[in-house]
Formats: C-alpha cells, sequence, structure tokens
C-alpha cells in the first residue's frame, strides 16, 4: 500500500457513493479522450525541461516523493488575476492534464509550488474525477452529501500536497498566499495567529454560506493539516523524530468537527430526516405486505415513531388508496437512494428486524425487504 492511500481522509471514502476505483489509477479502462488535452496544447505551454527548467524541478521532486509515476501533462496558462492550479481528468481514464495559472507560478516560492502540485496529482491518484459533481443533482440531500464529500477529497488532496513537498509550513504558506493573494513581501506567516481567526469565526456560530462550497475555508484546512501532521501515523511513516499527539482516526474526527462548526450541522440533520421517513415509509410498506395494518403493527409503528404520527399515519391510510400509499412510498426511497452507503445499510437492517414481527407472510415480507433494498439503491 502507497503513502496515499494510507493517508486518504477516512470521509473521503467513495464506497459511501458506491463508487468502485480502479486498482492502480494508472489502469485504462476505455479509451475515451479529452478534448481538454487539444485545447491546452493549442492555448497553453506545456511544462517541460528545456522551457520551464524550475517547474519542472519542481514536479519532478513531487513524484519523487510521492514514489508514484508521473504519467500526467502539466501546462501553464496566462491568467494574473487567479491564483489557481487544476487537475483535468476523464473518469477511469489513466492520465490527467494539470494546469497552473501564471499568477500562481509568480506568486509561489518552489517548495509552495511542489505543494499545489501534489495536491493536484492528488486529487488523480485518488480518482476523484469519478464522484458525481453536486450540481449534476436537483435533490437538495443529494446536493449536500456531494458537497460534503468534495469537501473531504480537498482534505485528503492537502496530505499529499504536504507529502509532495515536504514541508508542513511550505504547505501552510502557500494556503495563506493563494487565499490573500499576496506574497512574502506582505505577509507575516504566524500560523497561531491565522488560527485565532478561525477560533473567532466559531464563536460566531461559523459561517452558512461554506455549507454550499466545494472546498472547506481555508482556516480549517490550515488546522487539519497541522493536525494530520500531529498523527502517529505520520510521524511514525516518515521517522520525523517526533512522538504523535493522536490516531489518524482521532485526527479525522477532529477536522470533522471542526469542518461542522464553521458550516453548521445541515448535513447530518439532512440526512437524519430522510432516514427517518425511509424508516417511517418502509415499516408501512412492510405491514401492508398482507394489505392488513394490524392492532399489533399498529403498537409496533407507535413504539417506534410516537402517537402523533401514528395517528397521522392511520388517518392517511383512512383517505388514501392503495396506489397512493406506494407512490408515498416510492417517493421516499427514491429520495432515500441519494444517501450515504452506511445510512442505506442502517435503514435496511432496521427494516429487516419488522419481517420477524410483522404479521403476514414470511416470503412475501423477504420480499418486501428486497424490493425496498432495490429501491435505495443497495
Amino acid at each position: 500500500m502507497n503513502n496515499l492511500d494510507k493517508f486518504r481522509y477516512s470521509y473521503d471514502d467513495p464506497s459511501q457513493l458506491n463508487i468502485s476505483l480502479k486498482k492502480d489509477p494508472y489502469e485504462k479502462v476505455n479509451d475515451l479522450k479529452s478534448n481538454n488535452l487539444n485545447q491546452l496544447l493549442s492555448t497553453s505551454v506545456k511544462v517541460t525541461k528545456e522551457i520551464f527548467p524550475d517547474i519542472n524541478k519542481a514536479i519532478e521532486n513531487v513524484f519523487k516523493r510521492l514514489k508514484i509515476e508521473n504519467n500526467l501533462n502539466f501546462f501553464v496558462t496566462a491568467n494574473h488575476i487567479q491564483t489557481q492550479a487544476m487537475c483535468s481528468a476523464m473518469p477511469l481514464g489513466d492520465s490527467a492534464e494539470i494546469i497552473l495559472t501564471s499568477k500562481l507560478i509568480e506568486l509561489l516560492n518552489g517548495e509552495e509550488l511542489e505543494s499545489v502540485i501534489a495536491h493536484e496529482v492528488a486529487h488523480f491518484y485518488y480518482q476523484h474525477a469519478l464522484y458525481p459533481q453536486a450540481n449534476s443533482s436537483t435533490n437538495r440531500v443529494e446536493v449536500l452529501n456531494l458537497l460534503n464529500f468534495s469537501r473531504a477529497a480537498e482534505i485528503s488532496a492537502d496530505r499529499i500536497g504536504f507529502i509532495g513537498c515536504g514541508s508542513l509550513e511550505a504547505s501552510l504558506r502557500a494556503m495563506l498566499k493563494i487565499t490573500s493573494g499576496l506574497s512574502d513581501k506582505y505577509l507575516k506567516f504566524n500560523f497561531s495567529s491565522y488560527l485565532d481567526q478561525l477560533r473567532e469565526l466559531k464563536e460566531i456560530k461559523g459561517d452558512k454560506n461554506q455549507l454550499y462550497s466545494t472546498h472547506p475555508n481555508f482556516l480549517n484546512r490550515m488546522q487539519a493539516l497541522i493536525w494530520f501532521s500531529m498523527s502517529n501515523e505520520y510521524n511514525n511513516n516518515f521517522d520525523t523524530g517526533k512522538k504523535g499527539s493522536f490516531d489518524l482516526k482521532e485526527a479525522d474526527e477532529k477536522i470533522n468537527e471542526s469542518i461542522k462548526k464553521v458550516i453548521g450541522d445541515e448535513v447530518d440533520y439532512s440526512n437524519k430526516d430522510v432516514v427517518s421517513r425511509a424508516l417511517m415509509w418502509g415499516s408501512i410498506d412492510i405491514f401492508l405486505s398482507d394489505k392488513k395494518f394490524s392492532k399489533k403493527e399498529q403498537e409496533l409503528f407507535k413504539k417506534n415513531f410516537g402517537d402523533k404520527r401514528t395517528q397521522s399515519m392511520l388517518s392517511f391510510m383512512k383517505m388514501a388508496n392503495t396506489k397512493s400509499i406506494q407512490v408515498k412510498i416510492d417517493s421516499t426511497f427514491k429520495e432515500a437512494s441519494t444517501l450515504m452507503k452506511k445510512d442505506k445499510e442502517n435503514i435496511i437492517n432496521e427494516l429487516s428486524k419488522l419481517v420477524k414481527v410483522a404479521d403476514g407472510d414470511q416470503s412475501s415480507l423477504k420480499n418486501t425487504i428486497k424490493k425496498l433494498k432495490t429501491s435505495i439503491k443497495l
């Protein structure tokens, strides 16, 4: 296992999106070609040691530290306004193009540039191009979950940026320069002062606009990288001579909680709400498998969902026909299909327990669970 695999942020878990990664990111699964390469060759300058010796050296340093193959194309594009780098990769492709803006090159020194390059390489290596884009969905719950995944992907990539340049300070400096747009001439790199700004942000209950951002804010990212550098796994793997302060799992949990203090708990609340509705309507589907909602089943429903919801459900069922009830079940499980895999598994596991206590034929009850499992895309 490569260090890049060991240090992936645990909340950046593609299995939760039912995504199967290639065992080797360099494996070619299809022959689809991106038009991006054609455009870049026409409008940007490809990095070679003859044209950009310093940039090329930075790229070589990164791949040497990461101990992976360089199968990527690097380009510099004219942009004196935006300090950016991006990785353009075809899903399931065996290569990618990494674009660096001229403003970025002018602003960063060699070590800082290596951090940014390694960050973009991580996006290719981790196959983040396979992740669905939040703007491709019209379902609010799915949008929030996909944005959460996008932010997690950036935490993973930041770690490889740090490893690829070999300097925590250089990685943090790069973040500050890119965020401020200013050079060393104007910045003092007192990192504890910037973390004071994060504490101030949390004290005023964060910035809920960040809930709709594809990236964590720079303060969260700086803190996350510092905590990563303090993990036992990082210090043991790189023989830093320092003792870690906590395990990587604990660091990941601290990072996740810190980000939530800025963006709020809306993602968790939305997911819990969808899970609750799926459990309620899934229970109804199971109980009605024999076309009856017996007194015993009503008591079970009341125990799980309370008297108020039970009365509301009974009122609804008196007015509704079989078709309208099924429409409600189907729409609820369609929404639940956008949840993370762990939440979907929890729903099916809880509903499966009802099979043992519900009235009706066991074969019919099991078929209902099987149908719900398919509806939720599990």
